[in-house]
């Protein structure tokens, strides 16, 4: 799955760079949608012409590969459907919006509870059913929608899995929403400015960050460099945004340790632990 992984990769590079291809926010999901899509038609490509070694890597790909991208298509579609019939009227209607919006995940999520638990909890007993393409029971919920039904890149409920997945980002979506509608009635508080200086070299600091989202150690991996940058670099008044991907080819390039700084970082921490160990 390492040639997934790098698609995957190559995704999270391409939607980070959303905002930069339009200030129009409509434009930018269109965007984010057609990567989307480029991204799967690849893999599809992929699973075609390679298959699977063995029916643990089949299951794997369609529980935890296909559903890392699909989702993410299924969330920039609904919220461009949401972007697209938002109506900028007053706070109030513009929360209860939101609030139908929210309704509508969460009456999708209580149809399929069972699905979600099996989700949740990491649980495997089904996956042989889930997770195989030569299954012939189809979902319910995409029964009509014989487009999605690509028998060599389908099984039962990866689309389900995905919808789950899109349906977690597309609650933080309007939850984030609803806290700025909340912050237009509150007085704007002085800014706190960090004191903190980023003091070694950038492309340590872009390090870090890539390391930060593809270990899923920030909300789960569901977050693109970009955001990451942009949150830590506040904090360390540091802005390399725009050259997260010079800075991302600089470390591909690196000839004997590719992981530089996080290999300086751990010699650092053994080092004092070594040290308090021997007093």
């Amino acid at each position: 799955m390492e040639t997934c992984c790098a698609i995957i990769l190559d995704l999270e590079n391409d939607l980070s760079r959303m905002k930069e291809v339009s200030e129009n926010i409509p434009e930018q999901l269109e965007y984010a949608v057609g990567q989307c899509k480029v991204a799967l038609d690849r893999m599809r490509k992929l699973v075609v012409s390679e298959g699977f070694p063995d029916q643990k890597s089949e299951i794997y790909f369609f529980k935890k590969i296909k559903p890392a991208v699909y989702s993410k298509l299924l969330y920039y579609r609904a919220v461009f459907e949401i972007e697209s019939n938002r109506n900028e009227i007053d706070n109030d209607g513009l929360k209860r919006y939101f609030q139908q919006q929210m309704d509508k995940i969460k009456e999708y999520m209580d149809q399929h509870q069972v699905k979600v638990q099996y989700y949740k909890c990491g649980f495997k007993y089904l996956d042989e059913k889930y997770f195989i393409r030569e299954n012939n029971e189809i979902p319910l919920e995409i029964r009509g929608d014989h487009h999605l039904l690509d028998e060599d890149f389908f099984t039962w409920h990866d689309h389900t899995f995905s919808m789950i997945r899109a349906n977690e980002m597309l609650m933080d979506y309007i939850r984030k929403e609803l806290e700025k509608l909340d912050d237009r009635d509150v007085e704007p508080a002085e800014c706190y400015r960090s004191t903190m200086r980023w003091t070694v070299n950038k492309v340590d600091f872009a390090e870090i960050l890539y390391a930060f989202q593809l270990s899923g150690a920030v909300n789960h991996g569901k977050i693109t460099v970009k955001e990451l940058a942009e949150g830590m670099g506040y904090i360390f008044n540091l802005d390399i945004t725009k050259d997260l991907y010079t800075y991302y080819g600089e470390i591909k390039q690196r000839k004997i340790e590719k992981a530089k700084f996080l290999e300086l970082l751990k010699k650092a921490l053994k080092r004092r632990i070594d040290d308090d160990d021997s007093k």
